[in-house]
């Protein structure tokens, strides 16, 4: 769950509705023959079912020691681990370079990590990775596809994880100086991103084919009603809401 606080409220957006804006941003990609590609199908479908594995854990969410919803970035290891195998199974199931690349972006969480499960996860998903590569016969395109599920993640959750025309200084950290993966089709350039107005982001330099408009639902809930009892049907009971987006040069 993307957990979005203010004073009295708190705005939810479920991680695989937080996907859906990431696929939209690579249906949109402009570069020269990323579609073109044999496996382009399984990359978009690696894109868009990243996060399947957060389905059965945000229907469901877990309060924090503050009574809020945990936001995926503080959910327990050992659940979370647990979730993402069995998403890298669902999204194997659908084509294994879609199992492979997914595989990739959550073992890319845990290579330093101290604890035995994230260990144990990153070693296992190492071998399983090794195997879908042999029955793949070895894409050439993989590290370019990671890349590519990288930063469609990372745009998305620009604009679902900020405040809606957050000046630059006050954007969560991670984005301030912009996104970590750059691209031989715009001179490698470091792909910056701030908001024009509430709705409008502004990349730069623009990695699309043309301005994208969408829109993140999610729901508020006020925090004084959030209790263990109402917690597992959160998203049902939730106050709709909806962030319209574009995405502009």
């Amino acid at each position: 769950m993307i957990v979005n606080e203010a004073d009295t409220v708190v705005e939810l957006i479920p991680q695989h509705e937080h996907a859906r804006i990431s696929a939209e941003i690579l249906k949109n990609w402009k570069e020269p023959g990323v579609r073109a590609n044999p496996l382009w199908n399984a990359l978009w479908t690696a894109v868009r079912e990243h996060d399947r594995a957060w389905i059965p854990l945000d229907a469901s969410p877990w309060l924090n020691e503050r009574q809020i919803p945990y936001s995926f970035t503080h959910y327990p290891e050992p659940e979370k681990i647990t979730a993402y195998q069995h998403g890298i199974e669902a999204a194997a199931s659908l084509h294994i370079y879609s199992g492979l690349l997914v595989s990739r972006h959550y073992a890319a969480f845990f290579p330093s990590s101290t604890t035995e499960e994230g260990q144990n996860f990153f070693r296992l998903e190492k071998e399983r990775q090794q195997k879908l590569r042999e029955e793949l016969g070895y894409p050439a395109q993989e590290e370019d596809h990671l890349k590519l599920l990288q930063f469609c993640d990372d745009a998305s959750l620009y604009a679902c994880m900020n405040t809606p025309g957050v000046s630059k200084d006050e954007e969560i950290e991670w984005f301030q100086n912009g996104f970590r993966h750059s691209f031989a089709f715009l001179n490698n350039e470091t792909i910056q991103a701030r908001f024009k107005t509430k709705e409008s982001i502004q990349l730069h330099p623009f990695p699309l084919q043309t301005e994208l408009k969408c829109a993140v639902h999610g729901v508020k809930v006020e925090k004084k009603d959030i209790t263990k009892t109402t917690a597992h049907k959160i998203l049902q009971n939730g106050e709709p809401s909806v962030r319209p987006i574009r995405f502009v040069p």
